[in-house]
């Protein structure tokens, strides 16, 4: 078959620093919308009361294991579909992506079954009957509509490997501002529409994403995209990529998950020390939130890099990619360390003025900053092995260091430090996540890694 690298030949010849800002910037932008999408979500579902956003925060527990499915699903669609993409394979990118495709169809369907159960479900959370009753609807009409909410990120993902983060992030965009429309018509019943309370954020959403979902299928299988003309054979399950792109997905999903049973177990030792600190501790992880979400957009771009440049067979090419692009967002994340440094104060004050809460805020978010260039590492890193298809280190990386460090010992330090204490194991754990992530990198298994997951693809029929 004749290869064809015309296309991303920026990504493979030209420079690493500039194909970073390139691949990074639109990725950025699309953490800044979906942050922003979700913070008006939020505001209107607030107007309806405290039992709503209840409802919204337990069924979100839920659909947080949805995306962690979907987590998967991308992350072996994005680091095999680039790796065809360097390789000038098309036609093999265009099978994994209708193998991906087809895989989220698959989890949509599940995903309807269990919306029979919604009920039961919320049940187990122990809410009361209001919460439940709201939340039900909630997810319900969140499930049934998964569909093309997993068609989007699917869509989205094989864009991203191929090294076009831009068409995403312009579909996706006009699909969060029809979101943002249409979530008070169908929360209130305004101009006509029915009053869904709750349920009517969810619908919002499903149609939204709808629109995105039909926009990106129509380019993907009609007009064709400078990557990608997919034909409906290409949605035939195959095994053999359906399995790469499974161990991928596993993996990357286990990382996942016990980031947000770590996020929880350390909620619940710092509710321990009382209502200022767990205040001041969900501010403090909103700032750093707002820290990370550019190493987002950087581990995304490094994982297209390091996938294409091995799909080219320029394993050192893939190196220097990912050195290079830790090294941009390591730069950001001192300046935005100092940043917060200085006007912790201010900044924290801004959220809540109580005296308690701004004292113990500060405090926080010293610690992460002192610390925040190791997570900078272990962002950008890990998805930069990631997109290489070496998804178990980085797994057993984050389990070392948050089940094995952080979480016994920040009981363990809460207990004769307090919060001191928990802050103590959190920089630890933090500064041992970057430091392995940083050996393993250097370590290299994951071009090994690569080159089997690339060897496999090449041995399965493009037709």
């Amino acid at each position: 078959m004749a290869k064809d690298r015309s296309t991303g030949s920026w990504i493979i010849d030209g420079s690493l620093i500039q194909s970073a800002w390139r691949l990074s910037l639109p990725m950025m932008g699309m953490a800044i919308l979906d942050d922003l999408f979700t913070l008006v979500d939020m505001f209107f579902v607030g107007r309806l009361g405290p039992a709503a956003l209840a409802a919204v925060a337990v069924a979100g527990t839920i659909i947080g294991v949805l995306i962690m499915v979907a987590v998967g699903l991308t992350t072996g669609c994005t680091a095999l579909v680039a790796q065809a993409v360097g390789a000038g394979d098309r036609r093999r990118a265009e099978v994994v992506s209708g193998q991906a495709l087809s895989m989220a169809m698959i989890v949509a369907a599940v995903a309807a079954v269990l919306s029979l159960f919604c009920r039961p479900m919320l049940a187990i959370f122990g809410a009361d009957q209001a919460v439940v009753h709201q939340g039900s609807r909630y997810l319900q009409a969140s499930l049934l509509g998964a569909l093309p909410v997993l068609l989007t990120i699917t869509f989205s993902a094989a864009l991203r490997g191929a090294g076009d983060a831009t068409t995403p992030l312009k579909i996706i965009g006009i699909g969060n501002l029809i979101n943002i429309f249409l979530d008070p018509l169908m929360i209130f019943g305004w101009l006509g529409f029915p009053a869904l309370g709750v349920a009517g954020s969810a619908w919002a959403t499903v149609i939204s994403r709808a629109f995105c979902s039909i926009w990106l299928a129509r380019l993907f299988f009609v007009d064709g995209h400078r990557h990608f003309k997919l034909r409906l054979v290409d949605l035939f399950p195959r095994a053999a990529i359906v399995w790469q792109m499974t161990r991928i997905g596993a993996f990357s999903s286990g990382q996942m998950l016990i980031l947000n049973l770590s996020a929880v177990a350390l909620v619940r030792i710092v509710a321990a020390l009382g209502t200022a600190a767990i205040a001041a501790y969900g501010i403090a992880m909103r700032i750093g939130m707002v820290m990370m979400m550019p190493g987002m957009g950087f581990g995304n771009a490094a994982a297209t890099l390091v996938g294409q440049n091995l799909g080219a067979c320029k394993p050192k090419r893939a190196e220097l990619a990912g050195w290079a692009v830790v090294g941009m967002y390591v730069v950001m994340a001192i300046v935005m360390s100092a940043a917060c440094l200085v006007f912790a104060r201010p900044i924290v004050a801004f959220f809540n003025p109580d005296p308690l809460v701004v004292g113990a805020g500060v405090a926080i978010l010293r610690w992460f900053c002192a610390t925040f260039v190791f997570v900078a590492l272990s962002i950008v890193l890990g998805r930069a092995m990631g997109g290489a298809g070496d998804t178990f280190w980085p797994m057993v990386m984050t389990a070392v260091s948050m089940l094995g460090i952080r979480i016994p010992l920040a009981w363990w330090l809460s207990v004769i430090w307090g919060l001191t204490g928990i802050l103590a194991a959190i920089a630890v754990s933090s500064v041992v996540q970057g430091s392995l992530a940083v050996l393993l990198f250097h370590w290299g298994r994951w071009k090994q890694v690569g080159h089997r997951h690339l060897s496999a693809l090449r041995g399965q029929p493009a037709a």
